[in-house]
């Protein structure tokens, strides 16, 4: 049986509570359960950079390429607040570099706006590409 979340396993995956987070889904919490905002605890992870509580999420179940309204990823919202190691994490476990938001952006063309050099850059590293090119 799944249980409902509360306000509090989105606020242990958004602070880096690991054992908290691993407590919620022994308790039965779905690791794809969405907050208000239709976030999921591994979007709040990438948003906050925190790698335990992700490893954590995947290893029971997460959707690596959940998607927020907006069609962005937990990896599109870490390139977002610029949380490298997280990236990378993300990356290494499987997750798409490219995934097109409702605007056609790609995480690199998020970052590039944004004048995020060394975020474009470790992005192009990991084979990211932009979504606007033109060919």
């Amino acid at each position: 049986m799944t249980t409902a979340p509360s306000q509090k396993f989105y606020s242990a995956c958004r602070t880096g509570r690991v054992e908290a987070v691993e407590g919620y889904l022994s308790d039965g919490v779905s690791p794809e359960s969405r907050d208000s905002n239709n976030l999921t605890g591994l979007i709040w992870a990438g948003r906050k950079g925190h790698i335990g509580v992700a490893e954590v999420l995947l290893n029971g179940g997460a959707n690596i390429e959940a998607a927020d309204n907006r069609g962005r990823t937990a990896l599109f919202h870490a390139v977002t607040y610029q949380r490298y190691e997280f990236v990378k994490f993300m990356v290494e476990r499987g997750a798409n570099v490219n995934p097109v938001d409702c605007h056609g952006w790609s995480p690199l063309d998020f970052s590039a706006s944004s004048r995020h050099k060394k975020m474009s850059e470790l992005l192009v590293e990991l084979g990211g590409k932009s979504a606007k090119h033109v060919a």
